[in-house]
C-alpha cells in the first residue's frame, strides 16, 4: 500500500472519529501501544498546518548536521498530501535506528517550482528535528505558524531544544554588547561558555554535533580554539565513533577535525620555516663575524711580523735598530748599560739568526725588511 493510500485509510478509518489534535495523537499512541511487538520500530509524523488550502505537499527530509538552514531537493526522503483539514501523516519502518536531523517542510506557494524556504516569523515554513525510527511527532493546531506546536517523543530532540535556548541567552548578551574593543573578548566568553555547557549537559552525540555546528557558524574561524583546547574536539569525535562509526555524520565531522588540525599543522610548519629561516640568517651572520675576524687577525699578524725580526729576542731587535741607526757597539753599550762584550755577543747572534757576515749586510737586511 502507498503512503498516500495509508494515511487515507487511516483517515477514513480508525482516526476520522477524533476530531481534535490531542485525540488524534492520543489514538496514534495508544494504537501503537495495542498493537505490542510489530508496532515496535515504526516511526510516525502527523498532524496539522494552519492553512486554508487543500492538499497541501508535506516534504520529510534528511539533513547533514550542518544543513539546518539549507534546503536541496536532494535532502527530500518522501513527501504526502495534508486533507481539507491541514492534517497529514507520514508512518512506517524505514527510517535508521539511531538519531538523525529531519525537517518536515511546506511550500508557502504550492504552485512554486522547486522548494521555498522561510526561515522565521509567521511564515516559517518548516521544522527540524531529531528523529529516529521508534519515534512519534505531532504537530497540533495553532497561530504560531506552519509547525510551530510539536510534541516528540525523541529525548534528544529535547536536549537539542535545551541547547538552542541556551545559545539564545548567550547570543542576546553577545549582539548587545555594543563596545568594539570588548567584542573579542565577548565571543570568547561565548565560545567558552557554550563549550562548557555542551561538555557537562549534553549527552547525545548527535546534539553535541549540532552544538558544534552552531559554534562554527558564530564564530570566525576554530583553528586558535582547537590548538587551545583539542580535547573538546576529540571527545566529541569520541561520541561520535562510539555511535555513528560509519555514518555521514561521523566522517563528515572527521574531515572537520582533519581540516583543523591540517591548518595547525601547516602553522607549525610556517612557524618553524621562519624559525629555520631566522636561525640560518644568525648562522651566516656569525660565520660572517667569524671570517671577518679571522682577517682581522691575519692582517694583524702580517703587521707584527713586518714590524717585528723572526726569530729575534726584544733585546736583539732593540740592538739591531740602533745599528740601523747607525750607532757604534760602544754607544749602543752605553745607551743599554751593557757590557761592550754584551753587544758584540747579542749582534754575532743577530748575523747568525739573519744569515749576514758583517755590519752593513745587516744594517741592509734590515732596511729591506722594514721596507725604508
Amino acid at each position: 500500500m502507498k503512503q498516500n493510500d495509508l494515511t487515507e485509510t487511516m483517515s477514513a478509518g480508525r482516526i476520522r472519529v477524533l476530531f481534535n489534535p490531542a485525540g488524534r495523537y492520543f489514538t496514534i499512541v495508544v494504537l501503537s501501544l495495542l498493537i505490542g511487538l510489530p508496532g515496535y520500530g515504526q516511526y510516525s509524523i502527523s498532524g496539522y498546518i494552519n492553512t486554508q488550502g487543500k492538499s497541501r505537499t508535506v516534504y520529510l527530509s534528511l539533513l547533514r548536521y550542518h544543513e539546518e538552514n539549507a534546503i536541496y531537493p536532494e535532502q527530500v526522503l518522501i513527501s504526502t498530501k495534508t486533507d481539507s483539514t491541514g492534517y497529514f501523516e507520514i508512518a512506517g519502518k524505514l527510517l535508521p535506528e539511531e538519531n538523525k536531523l529531519y525537517r518536515i517542510h511546506c511550500n508557502l506557494d504550492e504552485n512554486a517550482h522547486g522548494l521555498d524556504f522561510k526561515e522565521s516569523g509567521e511564515e516559517k515554513n518548516y521544522h527540524n528535528f531529531i528523529f529516529s525510527n521508534s519515534d512519534t511527532l505531532f504537530f497540533t493546531k495553532g497561530s504560531d505558524g506552519w509547525f510551530a506546536n510539536s510534541t516528540n517523543t525523541n529525548p534528544a530532540d529535547r536536549q537539542w531544544r535545551k541547547s538552542i535556548r541556551y545559545e539564545t541567552s548567550l547570543l542576546k548578551e553577545l549582539s548587545e554588547n555594543q563596545n568594539t574593543d570588548a567584542i573579542g573578548q565577548a565571543r570568547k566568553n561565548y565560545l567558552d561558555a557554550f563549550k562548557l555547557f555542551c561538555t557537562d549537559s549534553l549527552s547525545d552525540p548527535l546534539v553535541r554535533l549540532l552544538a558544534f555546528a552552531h559554534i562554527r557558524r558564530n564564530v570566525d574561524g576554530l583553528n586558535e580554539d582547537f590548538k587551545s583546547d583539542p580535547d573538546f574536539y576529540y571527545n566529541l569525535q569520541k561520541g561520535l565513533n562510539g555511535y555513528y562509526s560509519g555514518t555521514s555524520y561521523n566522517t563528515q565531522f572527521q574531515d572537520e577535525i582533519s581540516r583543523l588540525s591540517a591548518s595547525i599543522i601547516h602553522q607549525k610548519y610556517l612557524f618553524h620555516k621562519g624559525l629555520n629561516l631566522l636561525l640560518g640568517a644568525v648562522i651566516l651572520l656569525l660565520l660572517a663575524v667569524v671570517i671577518l675576524l679571522l682577517r682581522k687577525l691575519r692582517v694583524s699578524g702580517k703587521h707584527s711580523a713586518s714590524d717585528g725580526l723572526p726569530g729575534l729576542t726584544a733585546r736583539e731587535e732593540k740592538i739591531a735598530q740602533l745599528v740601523c741607526e747607525g750607532k757604534s757597539n760602544n754607544e749602543i753599550a752605553a745607551e743599554l748599560y751593557i757590557s761592550l762584550s754584551t753587544v758584540k755577543t747579542h749582534i754575532g747572534n743577530i748575523n747568525s739568526k739573519l744569515n749576514v757576515t758583517n755590519r752593513s749586510e745587516l744594517i741592509a737586511k734590515l732596511k729591506n725588511h722594514t721596507g725604508d
